[in-house]
């Protein structure tokens, strides 16, 4: 469905949305396909169906995006047929994950060692002292510290163990 020498043309939005569909969503899929099948239950997902999918990758991201409003088209399409209340509904999340209870719990030790660790404070990306005593004090901030977590850890993967990478990144970072 998507060009991979688009890449460059394309809005961060496009890009974000190309990871998930490529990462996430088969993941999602998966998990989705057990729940169900564990329950008795057959499951569909009317809006991947290849056609949608197909055309939908075909519409620039301001108009899928315009103003911030999430599932745009979608809404306008169809928000003549849905009550007031389906259509401005706020409330509706996808599966928690227990982010907060992991960082103070099992993995309290990991991302500790993580944050005091050389490279972490050399690359002064965060302000590694303030994180973990967020991760002790604050249960409201494990969405973000998580994400700072899997940038550190990333970085070790592809900045520090890969110099070939990091040449590319600083060549493709100097030409933008």
């Amino acid at each position: 469905v998507f060009l991979t020498d688009t890449v460059k043309k394309d809005s961060y939005f496009d890009l974000m949305t190309r990871f998930d569909f490529k990462t996430l969503l088969p993941a999602l899929l998966h998990v989705e396909d057990r729940v169900s099948m564990a329950h008795g239950l057959e499951s569909r997902v009317p809006f991947l169906d290849h056609r949608l999918v197909e055309l939908l990758a075909t519409v620039p991201s301001n108009i899928k995006f315009e103003g911030g409003k999430l599932k745009k088209l979608l809404k306008d399409g169809l928000g003549h047929h849905l009550p007031r209340g389906v259509l401005d509904r706020t409330d509706k999340m996808g599966f928690p994950v227990p982010l907060t209870e992991w960082l103070q719990g099992e993995i309290r030790d990991f991302v500790h060692d993580v944050f005091t660790s050389q490279k972490a404070r050399e690359r002064e990306l965060v302000d590694n002292l303030m994180v973990l005593g967020k991760v002790q004090s604050e249960s409201r901030y494990g969405r973000n510290i998580w994400g700072m977590l899997c940038l550190e850890l990333w970085q070790r993967e592809f900045h520090d163990k890969a110099p070939q990478f990091r040449k590319m990144l600083e060549r493709e970072i100097a030409v933008a």
